[in-house]
């Protein structure tokens, strides 16, 4: 009677086991999948990094698409008093998220002029014109995050035909502009253009 008693006990034991102390053969046994080594944790700052004069505003890359296997970028944009920051435009491969974090910066989302204060996140998803300008009399300060990422060497690629040949008048640093865009699969379309940020290019060229 007693070893019975001592089999049936073995026998609920086992059963009431955790599931961990079964043989591993009989378990669904999940590994991590290995992480990469080509990615190292990066620091920055506000106001550090790499810098790109771009027209209107200086560009600091924070993250570039070859610093996190998510391939996302992380730009700060500081955009002067009374500029235009980004014409009317709509992107085909990239979505954006704009934080203001400080300043104020209106944007274009569609057809809608949309104020942005200091703490405002915009997202701007690909299929949609939009655009941004600082009609105010303080510089605005911005981070932009753009994914995928890659769409970061425009404003470089800008700068430097920019500085090719020598000096560039306002209408014709717009057309580089547009046509550096438009090899990323980016269309600008200026008449798109609200009237407060149109006031800011001043008159038209005679």
């Amino acid at each position: 009677m007693y070893k019975c008693f001592l089999v049936l006990s073995a026998i609920g034991l086992a059963a009431c086991s955790p599931k961990s102390e079964l043989p591993v053969e009989k378990q669904n046994v999940q590994t991590e999948k290995p992480v990469s080594n080509e990615f190292i944790p990066s620091f920055t700052g506000l106001g550090q990094g790499d810098i790109v004069d771009f027209p209107g505003h200086q560009v600091f890359h924070h993250i570039k698409t070859s610093d996190l296997p998510a391939e996302v970028s992380l730009t700060e944009l500081v955009l002067a008093p009374k500029m235009l920051g980004a014409p009317p435009h709509i992107h085909q491969d990239e979505d954006e998220i704009f934080v203001i974090l400080s300043g104020r910066v209106h944007f274009l989302a569609g057809s809608e002029e949309v104020v942005g204060k200091t703490g405002t996140i915009a997202a701007l998803p690909r299929g949609h014109f939009h655009g941004f300008w600082n009609p105010y009399d303080e510089p605005a300060t911005i981070l932009l995050m753009i994914t995928p990422g890659h769409f970061e060497e425009f404003f470089g690629d800008v700068e430097a035909a920019i500085q090719e040949g020598g000096p560039k008048s306002p209408p014709e640093i717009g057309a580089i502009i547009a046509q550096k865009a438009a090899e990323r699969n980016v269309n600008v379309d200026m008449s798109k253009l609200p009237p407060s940020a149109l006031a800011l290019l001043g008159p038209p060229s005679e």
